[in-house]
């Protein structure tokens, strides 16, 4: 494949992963996690064929650079820019992700410390005549708990 074609072929890929993660931060920014998660896959396909074309072209350019010479300083200029669009967006996307995982860990441990202290009383009266934590035995019950998994 010539170099003006691996060129325009990074310029599409790149230009599809930064409005990827532009969707993706915005959707993180809104909380929308099930936006977040019906992007994931095509994030990933996004990933993996920038790094291949990436790693393609850098042994292509150590052993023939001339054929880039010719490439169309443009393009080469876009492409520059738009890589350094994705590098912005892919540090923000981390740090929002970051968040993101730090409020559903926290979350779940209050959750967890939440259940582990919960006790039984209904308010009614026992088999005994009394009323209030002393009425039932003291026996903890597990607290019912739904888990999102989008993260």
């Amino acid at each position: 494949m010539d170099a003006g074609k691996r060129i325009e072929d990074m310029l599409f890929i790149t230009n599809s992963l930064a409005d990827l993660l532009e969707q993706e931060n915005a959707a993180l920014q809104s909380n929308r996690l099930d936006l977040v998660q019906s992007l994931l896959e095509r994030k990933t396909t996004l990933s993996r064929a920038y790094e291949i074309r990436i790693f393609g072209m850098k042994q292509e350019f150590e052993h023939e650079q001339a054929q880039y010479d010719e490439v169309d300083r443009a393009n080469i200029d876009e492409l520059t820019e738009v890589g350094q669009r994705v590098a912005a967006l892919i540090d923000e996307n981390e740090k929002m992700l970051k968040v993101a995982l730090e409020v559903s860990r926290r979350f779940m441990a209050c959750v967890a410390d939440s259940a582990k202290q919960a006790t039984p009383g209904t308010g009614a009266y026992s088999a005994s005549g009394r009323t209030g934590v002393n009425a039932m035995p003291n026996q903890k019950q597990a607290a019912s708990m739904a888990l999102d998994e989008t993260l």
